[in-house]
């Protein structure tokens, strides 16, 4: 599914409260890895948690995607063998790789890693 960036919008103003609610951001203020980790174990009993999950993993998905094509529109020479994709269990499969260390979730950023994992796995140079 694609969202307009309309569409993401108010998905993100809805879903910013719940994010929040969650394990604690980064002391920079971004979104932790224990956020979306946490995020993700309460989305299959909270609906809420699972309209934000779509919502952060949508933003992060689409927003990768814009970025490769402006870079490209720059002269940046951005080559992927395979289209980028995004789900719950890869995001997870990439900050648990990434951090295997629970004690370092809360102060991890989880939006680097689950981007450079999914250039990693379209085969981008």
């Amino acid at each position: 599914m694609r969202l307009s960036p309309l569409a993401f919008a108010g998905l993100l103003l809805i879903a910013t409260p719940l994010i929040t609610q969650a394990a604690p951001t980064t002391s920079t203020g971004q979104i932790s890895v224990a956020q979306v980790v946490e995020l993700s174990s309460r989305s299959g009993a909270d609906p809420n948690a699972r309209m934000t999950m779509i919502a952060y993993l949508a933003g992060v998905g689409e927003a990768t995607g814009l970025m490769v094509g402006e870079a490209k529109q720059r002269g940046a020479s951005v080559q992927c063998s395979r289209d980028f994709n995004l789900d719950e269990n890869t995001a997870l499969a990439a900050v648990a790789a990434a951090v295997p260390d629970r004690d370092k979730w809360t102060e991890t950023p989880a939006t680097p890693i689950i981007i450079a994992d999914m250039f990693k796995r379209a085969g981008c140079r």
